[in-house]
């Protein structure tokens, strides 16, 4: 008999607040299941009415994956339960979704349809393998390389690729044997240890006194990496394994001490990493997708700290895209992509739907309550980094918390969802932080959307041109209004600004910038004349911000679309106590920018940067009201 899943209000309001108890978890894995088994019954119809197409590959019918999937369960639920509760199950799943349905031939990178079909056989051995049924199941192989998800690979002689199907077969004793071509490979009894050509799934402890398997490290199955082309990335060494474990337990003994609630929650929620390569400190990458409960892109942490708070950001995000199947918090006709209803973040460079903003802002409240807690247990560069965190993304929180309770678009239980956020948060607007971290921390936030505008945003071109008429016509200033600006339908995609990861450098190595911190940036394209004007910012004190100013200027009067040195000019002005100038590059750069490339446009006489901001400063009306998505001054 069907049952409908249910949403505890309880539920809805320990979520909220990051209170992730057993209970709940099970209540929305068991949801996901559901949902993973409705993908699966698409996937079957979809590939029934394309199955004379799917018959042209070397392998069977999906029929035949799911007859033995379903011969599986009857012999061992939990068995396949594991299996197809994989996160990328989900991934696969969406993927033959949209091919089979709009029919196309394989994009540049896709494997061919086949073998994206295939995958579902090789679950289905995984299935047998795991229930101890006797079965024959052909699968795909590429370069030698069998996958069977959540129990490991084979690798066979094959590596040029000569053949594209193996056999997996078990029998009555409980042996499992590959066959590819004339190679053959019996797995070994206990297939989670390794053996010539097999290498079992790695299986991660949160600590190391903990039974059984915590987490999968997830670095051989094809659909792990949701944003990426075939064919997937290598997978680890052993060495390479070791050290992640050796973090895991790490930033889990981290949790343990110092952020009970996280401590309980991540790894209720997280069962899958999928290890990505190290980057720089301060621009680690991590990803979290709708349709892979439980699982997290994370690269390579450079420490437990940096671990840990990854770890706590992205279970939010995949608990909250688990709750978003049951509950919508979002009316997706009101708080849709349209361009009237993209939303300021400050976490990112672009605008953002209601629904992304949601997400964003329960994913940072996490991340600010760990640096809330963090910064009290560190000491000396490491305490003040920890403060300005704090302090950055509290504000953050509480702007995106403004923003999501003005607009329209939230359901009743979205803005329950919400309220239970803002309770949270509210009593960390009296927290005290350093004067010198929330000073650095305020000069971030307004470098941050300073930056969104002078990439979203953009003025009326007519009217922009009858300002710069006026203004080289020598017209007073008084006599203009300022244009108004609105979102760009077409903004380019981008990384954050390199600004915020040298500010963060600089912290971390005590207010100081050491003789390899160019080397120890992330390689984002920047000039030296434009890195020397940031570092001289980032010194602090006047003097430096004079230095800021001409070297800005510099780098204007030759690129004037450069818009990092319009913010960073604003924010040297300010530091210098030129108000009226700073106040109109960080609130209207794009503004100020597009003044400046009309005159370049006319072949005029040089702009003076500054005297352009001046002059800028004193338009009647400068600072408007914003538009919707616009962040408010």
């Amino acid at each position: 008999m069907l049952t409908r899943h249910h949403v505890p209000v309880a539920d809805l309001e320990a979520i909220a607040t990051g209170r992730i108890t057993a209970p709940t978890r099970t209540r929305i894995a068991a949801a996901e299941r559901s949902r993973r088994m409705l993908m699966l019954r698409a996937v079957a119809a979809a590939q029934a009415e394309r199955g004379a197409e799917l018959g042209e590959g070397p392998l069977p019918p999906l029929a035949h994956a799911f007859d033995l999937l379903a011969r599986a369960e009857a012999q061992d639920p939990q068995a396949v339960a594991r299996v197809l509760g994989h996160p990328p199950v989900g991934v696969w799943a969406v993927r033959l979704l949209g091919r089979l349905r709009k029919g196309a031939e394989p994009a540049p990178g896709e494997p061919p349809l086949w073998r994206e079909a295939g995958y579902a056989h090789a679950l289905a051995a995984a299935a047998a393998l795991r229930a101890g049924l006797i079965a024959r199941v052909h699968v795909p192989a590429r370069a030698g390389t069998v996958i069977l998800p959540t129990v490991g690979h084979a690798v066979l002689d094959d590596a040029r690729g000569d053949h594209d199907v193996a056999t997996v077969e078990t029998d009555e004793r409980g042996a499992t044997r590959v066959t590819l071509g004339p190679h053959v490979l019996e797995l070994p009894a206990a297939p989670d240890l390794p053996a010539p050509g097999w290498h079992p799934a790695r299986l991660l402890s949160w600590t190391p006194r903990e039974p059984g398997p915590g987490v999968l490290l997830d670095d051989s199955d094809p659909y792990r990496d949701f944003r990426s082309t075939w064919p997937p990335p290598a997978p680890l060494t052993d060495t390479e394994s070791d050290t992640w474990q050796r973090h895991l337990h790490d930033a889990a003994h981290l949790l343990g001490a110092r952020h009970p609630d996280a401590a309980a929650a991540v790894p209720l929620v997280l069962n899958s990493l999928v290890p990505l390569p190290g980057m720089p400190r301060f621009r680690a990458s991590s990803a979290s997708y709708a349709e892979a409960f439980g699982s997290a892109l994370v690269s390579l942490p450079c420490d437990a700290v940096d671990f840990a708070v990854t770890l706590v950001h992205e279970s939010r995000h995949s608990v909250l895209n688990a709750l978003s199947h049951q509950i919508q918090l979002v009316d997706r006709a009101a708080g849709g992509p349209r361009a009237d209803t993209l939303l300021y973040a400050p976490w990112r460079t672009d605008p953002r739907p209601a629904w992304g903003l949601l997400h964003g802002t329960y994913a940072f409240t996490g991340v600010a309550g760990f640096w809330r807690t963090e910064r009290h247990a560190l000491t000396g560069p490491r305490a003040a980094l920890a403060h300005f965190e704090f302090a950055v993304w509290r504000d953050a929180v509480a702007i995106a918390l403004r923003t999501l309770d003005d607009r329209p678009g939230l359901t009743p239980w979205g803005r329950a969802f919400v309220d239970g956020m803002a309770r949270q948060t509210a009593p960390w607007a009296g927290d005290d932080v350093p004067a010198e971290a929330l000073a650095v921390a305020r000069t971030e936030l307004a470098d941050l959307r300073a930056t969104w505008c002078s990439h979203n945003l953009a003025p009326d071109p007519a009217a922009t041109r009858l300002l710069a008429d006026h203004r080289l016509g020598g017209g007073p200033v008084e006599e203009v209004t300022a244009p108004l600006s609105r979102l760009r339908t077409d903004p380019p995609p981008r990384l954050p600004e390199l600004r915020c990861e040298l500010r963060r450098l600089h912290i971390a190595d005590a207010g100081t910038f050491t003789p390899d911190t160019r080397s120890r940036l992330s390689g984002v394209e920047r000039s030296p004349d434009l890195l020397e004007a940031d570092m001289c910012l980032l010194r602090g004190g006047p003097a430096n911000a004079a230095r800021a100013v001409d070297r800005y200027r510099a780098v204007l009067a030759a690129a004037p679309g450069t818009r990092p040195a319009w913010v960073g000019l604003g924010l040297a002005l300010e530091e210098s106590g030129e108000g009226a100038p700073a106040t109109a590059l960080l609130h209207r750069p794009e503004l100020v920018r597009a003044l400046a490339l009309d005159e370049r446009a006319r072949g005029t006489q040089a702009t003076d940067p500054l005297e352009l901001a001046r002059w800028t400063a004193r338009i009647p009306g400068l600072i408007q009201r914003p538009a919707t998505g616009v962040p408010q001054h």
